[in-house]
């Protein structure tokens, strides 16, 4: 949801694939990343600041891994604590203006947007247009079926304090999903990303695709390859 000056970043950074790997079983989310099948999955850890060309440092580590079967797209994330208290409980709040992981799927015209925040609420919201930015119109929009998990945890082999999510976002509450047919396999575009509000009231926007101005551009998005 947050949005900062745009700069030169999109320019130097290429179009990221990642390779969804398929279940044999829906995982129950329970946010035990480190157990089967996220244990196998190929982790993410490569996040770019979205306003300067640069890593997130080792102490604000953001990892993200991405499953799916006939039923669903699965999503778990590994993140640095939040820089600032977390208050947030209710469904369907501005969960940004303090930390979330966040999930970005590009729909037609439009995108699906998932946000969860360390104590595990959730903001849940389809767009009609890519452009559209008045959140609270959207809000109303639940993605049926969803279901998630959070905890408080460490980073492995690390010992940094920090938080995992867990998501189960079945097919059918997305269903205008965009799709590509490839020899490889159904391609689907997505952002994953975190929004962390700093003491100062600045923000550290740390994505996966090229974003530029807005986690939610399509252009800014990486290609999740459903594999077989």
């Amino acid at each position: 949801m947050t949005t900062t000056e745009p700069s030169t970043l999109t320019e130097s950074r290429t179009t990221p694939t990642y390779e969804c790997r398929r279940v044999t079983e829906s995982p129950t989310p329970d946010a035990r990343l480190d157990q089967a099948p996220w244990r196998d999955a190929e982790w993410i850890d490569q996040f770019q600041l979205i306003d300067v060309a640069e890593y997130l440092p080792e102490e604000r580590y953001l990892q993200a891994a991405l499953l799916w079967d006939d039923v669903g797209l699965y999503v778990g994330y590994r993140s640095a604590p939040s820089l600032v208290p977390v208050t947030k409980t209710q469904r369907d709040r501005d969960l940004w203006t303090e930390s979330a992981v966040e999930l970005f799927l590009a729909a037609g015209a439009g995108y699906y947007e998932i946000q969860i925040n360390p104590l595990g609420a959730v903001l849940d919201l389809h767009f009609p247009d890519e452009d559209a930015d008045d959140w609270e119109r959207y809000r109303a929009w639940d993605a049926g079926g969803m279901t998630w998990a959070v905890r408080s945890t460490g980073r492995p082999g690390k010992g940094v304090a920090g938080w995992e999510a867990e998501l189960s976002l079945p097919w059918s509450a997305i269903p205008q999903i965009t799709h590509e047919t490839t020899d490889a396999g159904n391609v689907i575009w997505a952002q994953l990303s975190r929004s962390s509000r700093r003491p100062d009231g600045t923000y550290e926007l740390p994505a996966w695709g090229p974003a530029n101005k807005r986690f939610c551009d399509h252009a800014g998005m990486g290609r999740l390859l459903l594999a077989q």
